[in-house]
């Protein structure tokens, strides 16, 4: 029924173990442990299925997750702060979605492979970003970004989260230097997300990301969800949140390496143990 979703030569236990594994490591990282986790899961998801599905599967889990956030976080939040990112984060998302058009008129197969790498770069990136996290709020702690730096960051951030839902370190970058307390953070940043997201859904009706069988195909995946919530809250009290960002910054970046060279070693090594 969604043999589409699985890239060809992709064993099905296999598509199901790197998809099952990306959904709850999202519902970790939206429970607030280790909050970089959550880039992980589209370079895992890149290696086992179409990557306009990975992005049309993956936004409106995000805006559940979205939901979730907000609810608890609904008093903490800075409408300034949130509209002087959001604004012209709709500029990003305006020109991610003409080149979601542009891929779907030409054809996805034909741009898959440097979509994959473009995904690959970013993964790399980020996964240094989770190393050097400490060191860059640091760093934006002592230099406080002004109207220029929001709209870059906006913008970035929008066109970012529309090709590959990651522009988690440009808008939580940009929050921090606000000096803002911690609450008040952790549910700006929440909203931010949860205004982003939900522009972008439109955009991806309009360019046939999302459609009704993508969300039938998210049906499934929804009760991961809650699952990795509740392991988060459970990781809270009893992993080391620096060692478990470790592990992902590692995962991170040997999956992005395989999507810059255009290989899928963990794929390989699994059909090996499995058949």
């Amino acid at each position: 029924m969604f043999s589409e979703f699985i890239e060809p030569g992709v064993p099905h236990v296999v598509f199901w173990l790197f998809v099952g594994l990306a959904i709850i490591i999202q519902g970790i990282s939206k429970s607030g442990f280790a909050g970089g986790a959550g880039i992980l899961s589209l370079p895992l998801m890149m290696l086992v299925m179409p990557v306009n599905l990975v992005a049309a599967t993956l936004l409106p889990l995000l805006i559940l997750c979205d939901f979730n956030a907000i609810y608890h976080h609904r008093r903490n939040k800075d409408w300034e702060k949130i509209l002087r990112i959001y604004i012209p984060a709709i500029v990003g998302i305006v020109l991610g979605a003409l080149v979601w058009w542009w891929v779907g008129r030409q054809g996805v197969e034909r741009y898959s492979l440097p979509i994959k790498r473009f995904v690959g770069v970013i993964a790399i990136l980020f996964a240094f970003y989770i190393v050097a996290r400490e060191a860059s709020m640091a760093w934006v702690e002592r230099h406080r970004p002004g109207p220029v730096a929001a709209w870059i960051s906006g913008v970035s951030a929008g066109f970012t989260s529309t090709i590959a839902h990651a522009a988690g370190p440009i808008v939580s970058l940009y929050m921090f230097a606000q000096g803002m307390g911690k609450s008040l953070f952790v549910g700006t940043v929440a909203w931010t997300f949860t205004l982003i997201n939900l522009t972008k859904l439109p955009f991806y009706i309009s360019v046939g990301l999302v459609d009704f069988h993508v969300l039938a195909f998210d049906a499934l995946l929804v009760p991961l969800i809650p699952i990795g919530s509740y392991l988060g809250h459970w990781m809270h009290f009893r992993v080391s949140e620096s060692a478990f960002n470790r592990v992902i910054m590692a995962l991170t970046l040997i999956a992005g390496i395989q999507l810059v060279l255009n290989v899928n070693l963990i794929h390989l090594l699994l059909v090996r143990l499995f058949g």
